[in-house]
């Protein structure tokens, strides 16, 4: 491990979403995460973690030393969006580092509503498109697409007529562009 090995590990738990980390049931950690909650009501969160088959724990701050650094964790038994400082769980890090990270929060998963109380997500309508031309029309447009870029490029410049000169200046007066005095 790194000479600052505390930044090492909050380096792991950087962004949205990722100070959460999952706690597989088969996990020992899983059931110390349960014993933690023995004095205390949380029978709702127990509810949740055993439907989805494993806990979910927020990240609070590295600790112990070098030789044997230490992750703590908060048990947020609650409900996520609360504070439970009161409430701690310290890890060995070399178990720590392999629980994957939860990706987001457990409100914005729902893992904390009873599947049947979720807001189901409206799905998005998808837009067909409706295809008109054959492929061998197609290439023959992008063809002709070409052909006029080369026609353009190749045309030369010529001066303006006094007609297409009274269009441009009613077009910057119209868009107040124009200014009399210059």
């Amino acid at each position: 491990m790194s000479t600052n090995f505390k930044a090492t590990i909050r380096n792991r738990y950087k962004g949205r979403g990722n100070c959460w980390v999952k706690v597989p049931n088969d996990s020992v950690v899983f059931q110390t995460v349960v014993n933690s909650l023995s004095n205390v009501d949380a029978s709702e969160y127990l509810g949740h973690i055993d439907r989805e088959g494993f806990a979910w724990v927020r990240f609070s701050k590295p600790a112990g030393n070098q030789q044997e650094p230490l992750v703590t964790y908060e048990v947020r038994y609650r409900g996520s969006k609360f504070d439970h400082p009161d409430n701690l769980l310290i890890v060995s890090h070399s178990v720590s580092k392999d629980f994957p990270l939860l990706g987001n929060t457990p409100v914005k998963l729902a893992i904390e509503v009873l599947p049947e109380n979720r807001k189901l997500k409206q799905p998005v309508a998808a837009f067909k498109r409706k295809v008109t031309k054959s492929s061998e029309e197609v290439i023959e447009d992008f063809q002709d697409v070409e052909q006029e870029i080369r026609i353009i490029k190749e045309a030369a410049l010529t001066k303006p007529s006094n007609r297409e000169l009274e269009n441009w200046y009613e077009f910057l007066k119209l868009n107040g562009l124009y200014e009399e005095n210059v």
